[in-house]
């Protein structure tokens, strides 16, 4: 993981390959802080067509710095209301009208309340779900208020293809290690992000096929709440 998730190497199976070693596997695990290494941020920068700003950052960045930046990049507005939309991620399932009724009032919540809509913002379940309904309001209103959707995940979680897409799409790429970096073979998880999201964090802790927990989005809306001069939910 140390070369997957930097740029300050080669990937490691093109060079097993050149050896015609046939056998090769990628280490499953690697001891915290040992198996990786710390580069400056480079993975960041705006999907098109769509306008997700995307960044990768490491997930032991103190969350106020985070906040802070993200309110930065929303004008400086504080939100009046923080809805934290989680669960389901894989298996969500709901009937058609319970779902246009649950769209509608986050919906109507974040745009009447100035509010921000937390998930883990990856294509599937119930961010997928907020994300297709954030798309259909922008698509069915003419004036439209932007609907601040923050998806909080694991750069792990996202699958290799995904992670080379986002490096491609860095607003300093670097082109020479935009390849994949684990065999084919190698079985992941079908993970991507939701692009219909204003903001999608991506937190690396330098392993593969890892979960974000509930602790930095836990800190992150107490960094919201303990911010001064306003008040959240």
């Amino acid at each position: 993981m140390i070369r997957c998730h930097s740029f300050t190497d080669k990937p490691l199976e093109p060079e097993e390959s050149k050896r015609r070693n046939a056998e090769w596997k990628p280490p499953k695990e690697f001891p915290d802080l040992t198996g990786s290494t710390t580069v400056p941020i480079n993975v960041f920068g705006t999907l098109k067509p769509t306008g997700c700003k995307f960044l990768r950052i490491d997930n032991r960045l103190p969350m106020e710095d985070l906040f802070q930046f993200i309110l930065e990049d929303c004008g400086g507005q504080k939100p009046a209301l923080i809805l934290s939309i989680y669960g389901g991620a894989k298996y969500f399932t709901m009937t058609e009208r319970l779902e246009k009724e649950f769209i509608r009032g986050v919906i109507d919540a974040a745009t009447t309340a100035n509010a921000w809509i937390l998930t883990a913002g990856i294509n599937n379940g119930v961010s997928k779900l907020v994300g297709e309904g954030i798309s259909h309001y922008r698509l069915l209103r003419e004036y439209w208020i932007k609907v601040k959707c923050i998806g909080m995940t694991m750069w792990g979680t996202i699958n290799d293809n995904t992670r080379c897409e986002l490096k491609r799409a860095s607003s300093e790429p670097l082109p020479t290690l935009c390849e994949r970096q684990i065999p084919e073979n190698t079985q992941e998880d079908k993970a991507t992000i939701e692009p219909n999201h204003t903001h999608c964090i991506l937190f690396d802790s330098g392993r593969l096929n890892e979960y974000l927990s509930d602790s930095q989005r836990d800190v992150f809306v107490t960094e919201a709440c303990k911010d001064k001069d306003n008040n959240h939910t």
